[in-house]
């Protein structure tokens, strides 16, 4: 049965999505290149490396050596990481002249854009921040729509929409999910606080507290309930709703947000429909 997505492992980074699919033995095109001729990527979406747990895969590779790989881009006078970079930092560690590498001329700037995030994405979670910039940069950069890239890297477009949105945190809040200190299920129920001071007080309460998603969820949920039973302001929508009803003849109803929300007009039929776009118009 054929695997989907991001459980496909690194066999994916070479699907017909990325790449031009390859005959499956490759042993023969596995290289040994200096270290010192390996550059990383500057579009590597990860821009910061556990020292501890570099430290850990350092004395791996002391005793058992590279067992992997990496794959690097032949330029002019070097080879470019495209897949591997916490290897190459942790064999440069572990005292490495040489390693193994799968040289890939074909892949081009956004290609290889898409195999660095993959390869994070597969192997150790990348903060949210990072990951959210990361999808970004591929939409930005190559014009691409959240569905393309979706259909590319295998990930939900739902799921590429909820990482991206996290950018527009406050940036007090970035920080700290950088730092690590928050998980991206965090992020993305803090980015429905509007009020920076809220949202910041909020994710501070998170790490203080030890709070899990659900717990925030279930909070953000009590809040919009309280707010919405909030007499006063239910009696202005009442009046709302009640003027919209006699202007149009039908029932309307206000789902009203912090500072959004929607107006729903119903309808009993096509000529009702016709008379209410008669009225707008």
């Amino acid at each position: 049965m054929k695997k989907t997505g991001l459980g496909k492992g690194l066999d994916a980074l070479f699907t017909e999505n990325l790449l031009q699919k390859e005959e499956e033995n490759s042993f023969d095109k596995i290289h040994k290149i200096k270290i010192i001729e390996i550059e990383p990527n500057n579009d590597q979406p990860r821009k910061k490396f556990d020292e501890e747990a570099l430290d850990e895969l350092a004395n791996s590779i002391k005793t058992y050596g590279v067992l992997q790989p990496i794959i690097v881009n032949k330029k002019d006078s070097y080879y470019e990481i495209v897949a591997g970079e916490r290897r190459w930092r942790a064999a440069k560690k572990a005292g490495l002249t040489e390693m193994p590498c799968i040289i890939k001329d074909d892949i081009t700037q956004r290609n290889n854009k898409e195999i660095a995030l993959i390869e994070n994405l597969q192997r150790v979670d990348l903060n949210p921040i990072d990951k959210a910039k990361g999808l970004k940069e591929l939409i930005d950069d190559y014009g691409m729509t959240q569905k393309e890239l979706a259909d590319s890297i295998g990930i939900s477009r739902s799921n590429i929409a909820n990482s991206v949105r996290i950018l527009n945190l406050d940036p007090r809040v970035i920080e700290l999910a950088q730092e690590g200190k928050l998980t991206e299920g965090h992020c993305r129920n803090l980015v429905v606080i509007e009020d920076p001071e809220r949202q910041y007080k909020a994710a501070l309460n998170i790490i203080e507290r030890g709070e899990s998603v659900r717990d925030i969820e279930r909070k953000i949920k009590n809040t919009k309930v309280s707010e919405k039973n909030n007499p006063k302001l239910e009696a202005i929508y009442r009046d709302i709703e009640d003027s919209f009803q006699g202007f149009f003849g039908t029932k309307v109803k206000l789902d009203a947000k912090k500072k959004s929300g929607k107006i729903i007009i119903q309808y009993s039929s096509y000529d009702d429909l016709e008379r209410i776009l008669g009225l707008i118009k």
